[in-house]
C-alpha cells in the first residue's frame, strides 16, 4: 500500500506516469490479464482508485508467491533433507578446496611429507 503513486490522470488516455507504470509492470507478471486490463482501462478513463489497484496487486502477489512460501516452509521443516544437502555441499567444497590446494602446492613446488 506504500507504493508510490501520483495524483492520478487528469485527462482521458493520458500517458502513464513512471510510478504507475511500475505497478502495472508488476501486475503484468502476477495478475490475470483481465485484471490488468480492467485497471489500465480505469486509468485511461480517469476513474482509477489507487487504493483498489494496490489492494488487488497485493492479493495477486500473495497468491503468486504462496506456492514458493509453502515449498520454503516444507524444506525448512525437513531436517533430514537439510542435513543431506549440507553434507553434500560440504563434500563438494572439500573436493574443490583439495584440488585448489594441490594445484597451489604443485605451482609452488611444495611436496607432501609422509
Amino acid at each position: 500500500m506504500r507504493a508510490v503513486t501520483d495524483s492520478g490522470p487528469t485527462e482521458p488516455n493520458a500517458p502513464v506516469s513512471e510510478p504507475i507504470q511500475n505497478i502495472f509492470t508488476i501486475m503484468k507478471h502476477v495478475s490475470q490479464p483481465d485484471t490488468l486490463r480492467f485497471f489500465q482501462e480505469k486509468y485511461a478513463a480517469c476513474e482509477i482508485r489507487y487504493g483498489d489497484l494496490k489492494k488487488q496487486l497485493a492479493e495477486d502477489i500473495i497468491r503468486t508467491i504462496a506456492p514458493i512460501r509453502e515449498r520454503i516452509n516444507d524444506i525448512y521443516n525437513d531436517s533430514a533433507y537439510l542435513v543431506r544437502v549440507t553434507r553434500m555441499g560440504a563434500e563438494r567444497a572439500r573436493e574443490s578446496a583439495d584440488r585448489t590446494v594441490a594445484e597451489v602446492r604443485e605451482i609452488m613446488g611444495i611436496r607432501k611429507f609422509y
